[in-house]
């Protein structure tokens, strides 16, 4: 299934932006590891985690949200 999405909650001020970080597919997403990358946030320009946790995919079958999303 195609990934149609791949967004980023900066943990600073609470945007969500697109992903710098690209999958194909949910199973690709699945069975990466991220952890320990940052990216800049493209409203407030402070760093913040590029990982699992505070990011959501959305995909032709379904997607995922991480803990730090809600």
């Amino acid at each position: 299934m195609t990934t149609k999405a791949v967004q980023i909650k900066c943990l600073n001020c609470n945007t969500w932006f697109d992903s710098p970080i690209f999958f194909g597919n949910l199973d690709t997403f699945d069975s990466s590891t991220l952890e320990g990358n940052s990216v800049q946030c493209p409203k407030c320009s402070k760093m913040t985690g590029c990982n699992k946790e505070n990011m959501r995919v959305s995909s032709d079958d379904g997607g995922f949200r991480g803990k730090d999303t809600f």
